[in-house]
């Protein structure tokens, strides 16, 4: 049985009245915005509310991937709602130390990036970053 990270539960929840067009677009943006010397971040799949992205190793030329990751989007009454998820990821560690996840800190990158955007552009925006998912006491 395999654990998971604590940080495989993190997300970004948003509340917005901007465009889909326009909320594909500050996805991009955050996703380039993420990218470093070492990791770049690549639009898998797009689908009518859905956008996956992988983070991958540059030095390998992207094929090797440390996680991927997709943007939901729903809407109701003209209000758009989304939702990131972390889809699957790898772990790495450096005896002694604790198990780290691969490609994380790109990922609360790409988060916070999406996140400030969207609350500049959108008037009636609300967000929510959560870093590590609480667990439910027994």
């Amino acid at each position: 049985m395999s654990r998971t990270h604590k940080y495989a539960g993190a997300y970004l929840a948003f509340t917005t009245d901007l465009e889909v067009p326009r909320i594909a677009d500050l996805c991009s943006s955050a996703a380039k915005s993420a990218e470093n010397l070492q990791v770049n971040i690549r639009l898998e799949e797009s689908s009518p509310g859905r956008l996956v992205y992988s983070v991958r190793n540059r030095f390998t030329g992207g094929h090797v991937e440390f996680m991927t990751f997709d943007v939901t989007l729903t809407e109701t009454d003209g209000v758009r709602h989304g939702r990131t998820h972390i889809l699957r990821y790898k772990m790495q560690r450096s005896w002694p130390g604790p198990w780290k996840m691969m490609g994380c800190n790109s990922y609360k990158h790409f988060v916070h990036a999406l996140e400030t955007t969207i609350k500049t552009e959108g008037e009636t925006a609300r967000t929510e970053v959560v870093e590590i998912v609480q667990k439910a006491s027994a």
